[in-house]
């Protein structure tokens, strides 16, 4: 899930303006942290300091990577 996403930030990131033509950037932050620890949790990197598990916890990828494609479905408008 953190593969297509990533692709869509980095090739056509207008797809996830909104119909003003703005960014949430409060919620591209949290897309990207989602992205990022998929990644981690997608090699199989498992933290050791709790902090760091607690950042990068698969669950928490999940909701923010399923937050995004939420965003990007509403951005393009096609339901």
């Amino acid at each position: 899930m953190a593969v297509p996403l990533s692709l869509v930030l980095l090739i056509h990131p207008a797809s996830m303006l909104n119909t003003q033509g703005h960014y949430s950037h409060s919620l591209l932050m949290l897309i990207m942290w989602g992205v990022a620890a998929g990644y981690v949790h997608g090699v199989g990197f498992e933290p050791r300091a709790l902090a760091w598990r607690v950042v990068f916890h698969p669950l928490l990828a999940w909701a923010f990577m399923a937050l995004g494609f939420g965003l990007w479905v509403l951005a393009r408008q096609w339901i």
